[in-house]
């Protein structure tokens, strides 16, 4: 299989920019897996990308050890959902549903329309009278005494008081957050701007889900009027 993904030549698994082919490498793996299944091993091909460069690695994963295991990064496992910035569009596993907490009348919209996928995982799981206390004690609890601009710290505190709420019937929730500098030019100016989000995560389907830019282990430097 090693020797399949690096034939670039044969299997096109390098980009003419001799980068990696993430859907060229799926599919030399592809013609592997039954082999791997037979001896009780699953293959994933993770990718993870953050400020300092993209990552990629195969895991090999004994299946008689880890049942329940789910590789967080798979590639062959990515929802719909997405966050576009900037300069990325960040993704998420299936299992994870998200709700972004915009910028600009942040506020209003976090109250107006809940995300037809969260909207799913809170009826599943009864959640829906839980999911709009949540959201209350974002809109009132997550801002500035004065300005009602977001507060990153005031918005994981209410993460922390529903936590043990959400938990208890099998969803984690987290609050998650990316920043970007926007330059103005060649002479230093420019300005942050902020993406802000919460993660509903069924543990049925992610178990061991770890968020990548969770406030809990990332804490927000600025922010910004909502």
């Amino acid at each position: 299989m090693v020797e399949a993904i690096c034939d670039h030549k044969a299997n096109d698994t390098l980009s003419w920019m001799d980068t990696w082919v993430d859907q060229a490498v799926q599919a030399v793996m592809d013609q592997f897996r039954d082999d791997f299944a037979e001896k009780g091993v699953k293959l994933a091909l993770c990718r993870r990308v953050s400020g300092s460069g993209s990552y990629r690695w195969i895991e090999f994963i004994d299946t008689d050890v880890l049942t329940n295991y789910v590789p967080q990064y798979d590639t062959a496992n990515v929802s719909s959902q997405t966050i576009k910035t900037l300069y990325a569009t960040l993704k998420f596993p299936n299992g994870v549903v998200i709700e972004q907490i915009k910028e600009w009348n942040g506020r209003e919209r976090l109250k107006e329309k809940i995300p037809e996928e969260v909207e799913e995982l809170m009826t599943k799981k009864g959640l829906t009278e839980e999911y709009d206390q949540l959201v209350e004690a974002c809109v009132n609890q997550g801002v500035g005494r004065k300005l009602k601009n977001w507060k990153l710290r005031k918005l994981q505190e209410v993460m922390d008081e529903y936590r043990p709420v959400f938990e208890a019937k099998g969803v984690a929730i987290h609050v998650s957050h990316k920043e970007e500098w926007v330059s103005h030019g060649p002479n230093g100016q420019g300005h942050m701007d902020h993406y802000r989000w919460i993660e509903f995560v069924d543990k049925e389907v992610l178990p061991g889900y770890v968020p990548q830019r969770s406030a809990e282990n990332k804490p927000e430097e600025q922010c910004v009027i909502s």
